[in-house]
């Protein structure tokens, strides 16, 4: 039997590839285990930091993606997906790399926020400074013709990049005040929805997106929907009707 996996390049945190795994089941409409998608995780945690590297003040993980990329190709996977935002600044090299589709994060994300709140025209985001230096959430929030409103390089270095810090040693609840101030100037700037365009934020923003999920964009939630739905067309996927 020819099995349709979902290849997986993670470790960019180990909580958020967790995280990512997790919606990924609670999501699927699956009845028994053998409805749910396979999966194969390549988990490397020691990829050097992407942020670091975009600011040159580390090395490149390139080379250490694109061996899980090619690790995943060799092993089957029909599809694959990252649940680190700011390792799709790599995201061309790697496809270029990849016999098999790899599902946009940040695409993904633009799709929920218009999902989300249709009539929205200003969307916020939180993400690493990598990200944000890159412009991956700019560039393409404008292709879908949103305006972008961007913490600035002091909100970064005095709340988005501590708090990540935070979250990465576990410490979440103390992330909680910081992430609280960055997305409120967000809200100042005009922001109608926010995008949480690192997959460890969500991890310090719990009671703000229960409370109010209309109002945020989780990017490994829409990651999943992303996967569900390319799954759902996949020739001998294993996902239910």
């Amino acid at each position: 039997m020819n099995t349709t996996f979902l290849g997986v390049l993670g470790g960019m945190g180990p909580l958020a590839t967790a995280d990512f795994l997790r919606k990924l089941v609670k999501k699927t409409p699956a009845e028994v285990d053998q409805q749910h998608i396979p999966v194969l995780r390549y988990g490397d945690c020691t990829t050097p930091d992407r942020t670091a590297n975009v600011i040159g003040a580390g090395p490149s993980p390139l080379p250490q993606l694109l061996a899980g990329v090619r690790f995943l190709n060799d092993h089957g996977a029909s599809a694959i997906c990252i649940p680190c935002n700011s390792a799709h600044c790599w995201y061309e090299e790697m496809q270029a790399a990849s016999s098999v589709p790899m599902i946009h994060i940040v695409n993904a994300s633009a799709q929920q926020v218009r999902t989300k709140n249709p009539q929205a025209r200003t969307v916020g985001v939180l993400s690493t400074f990598g990200t944000h230096r890159m412009g991956l959430y700019r560039k393409t929030l404008a292709q879908h013709g949103y305006e972008v409103a961007s913490p600035t390089d002091e909100e970064f270095e005095t709340l988005i990049s501590p708090a990540i810090a935070m979250n990465k040693a576990n410490h979440w609840s103390e992330a909680e005040h910081l992430y609280d101030a960055a997305a409120q100037r967000l809200w100042d700037r005009g922001a109608e929805i926010i995008v949480l365009g690192c997959t460890e934020i969500p991890f310090g923003m719990e009671r703000q997106c229960r409370t109010a999920p209309s109002k945020f964009v989780d990017s490994n939630d829409a990651l999943v929907d992303a996967v569900l739905n390319f799954f759902a067309d996949a020739p001998g996927a294993h996902i239910a009707a």
